[in-house]
């Protein structure tokens, strides 16, 4: 089923087709009740694969909650309810931390599959947690996105062995879903202009125009506190590397890479890399401090993963400990997620 792809329209933009291929309400990849994330999904994330990711984020956000006994937490993009379960255990190990938990979710389907595993935790917790459709106003506290900002719709443009700009749009003909080309939007043209992106022939750029006002919106919504995101994405000068010929537009379905990015919209996982000069300049022009900015790899060794691995070591079985050294290794390998994800942490002060 594509019609609510294209709601009556023969062609649409690649942002419009990303966009209603993962957020339609009734249809989006992320707006259904089906398990995406995890063992049972169609892709891994970080804390889809234990309790380690957790426990370093309260390692990372413990002193920021001493020091601000008024903070909550909030998380966009909840996905299984992982992260929230397992973050909040790791912080009632520490006296005085409990802390409202807002779950930013606006779909009401993923909100069951959320329950049914927030339901495994003690109640005590549980009853911390509470459901919205965006970040409350005026919040005070840590905001976390795990794989949020690489979700966000891209344009793409082309260039043909001339180097001359071309658009991609999506078009139903025929009853099949195939790329079509178009003059290039003078926004987006102009955006890889202002970027100091360099044009190559036979290239294909992804360009984000949805970053901007994602980072402004929470920065409005924020009274203080910090934004932590974990994405895939490189500096600009990699992302648009020469050998970068075909871009970083994935889409994923049960654990393996499509060939087509444009098969069974809704059903399969759409992702793009992120453009850290990017987030960076918006988030300083909004108002944010950078105060935060390397590889996940990094990021987990300066928050103890080493000492919350061997803290399971006389608690687990050896086959769950293994399983635990391999999520370990996972996360933080240059080869697996510990290079290729990026942690960023932005903070706002009143």
């Amino acid at each position: 089923m594509t019609s609510f792809v294209f709601q009556g329209q023969r062609r649409v933009c690649f942002h419009t087709f990303m966009q209603r291929a993962l957020y339609h309400p009734a249809h989006g990849y992320y707006r259904s009740s089906k398990v995406r994330q995890g063992r049972r999904g169609d892709y891994l994330t970080s804390p889809s694969m234990g309790p380690l990711f957790s426990q370093c984020i309260a390692n990372y956000i413990v002193p920021l909650l001493l020091q601000n006994p008024t903070w909550s937490i909030a998380e966009i993009g909840p996905g299984t309810g992982d992260l929230a379960c397992n973050l909040l255990q790791a912080l009632a190990r520490h006296s005085d931390l409990s802390r409202n938990y807002y779950l930013v979710e606006p779909g009401q389907n993923p909100r069951a599959g959320q329950s049914q595993r927030i339901s495994e935790i003690p109640s005590s917790l549980h009853k911390l947690i509470q459901w919205s459709d965006q970040l409350p106003k005026d919040f005070r506290g840590v905001v976390i996105a795990n794989e949020v900002l690489d979700a966000l719709p891209v344009h793409l443009l082309e260039t043909c062995s001339e180097n001359h700009l071309r658009s991609l749009h999506v078009e139903l003909a025929g009853g099949q879903v195939q790329w079509a080309y178009t003059a290039p939007d003078s926004r987006v043209s102009a955006a890889l202009q202002q970027r100091g992106i360099n044009l190559y022939p036979n290239y294909r750029y992804e360009i984000s125009l949805d970053i901007k006002p994602f980072l402004y919106d929470l920065y409005q919504k924020m009274d203080s506190g910090i934004c932590l995101f974990f994405d895939y994405g490189y500096s600009r000068t990699e992302y648009y590397h020469p050998y970068r010929k075909s871009g970083t537009l994935t889409a994923y379905f049960d654990h393996h890479r499509s060939n087509d990015i444009l098969d069974q919209p809704g059903e399969q996982d759409i992702s793009c890399h992120v453009d850290f000069n990017l987030v960076t300049d918006e988030a300083s022009a909004c108002g944010f401090i950078i105060s935060e900015f390397c590889t996940q790899e990094l990021f987990l060794h300066q928050n103890g993963i080493v000492q919350a691995l061997h803290d399971q070591l006389h608690c687990l079985d050896s086959l769950d400990y293994q399983r635990l050294r391999q999520s370990a290794h996972i996360l933080t390998s240059p080869q697996e997620m510990g290079a290729l994800i990026k942690a960023i942490c932005l903070s706002k002060s009143n």
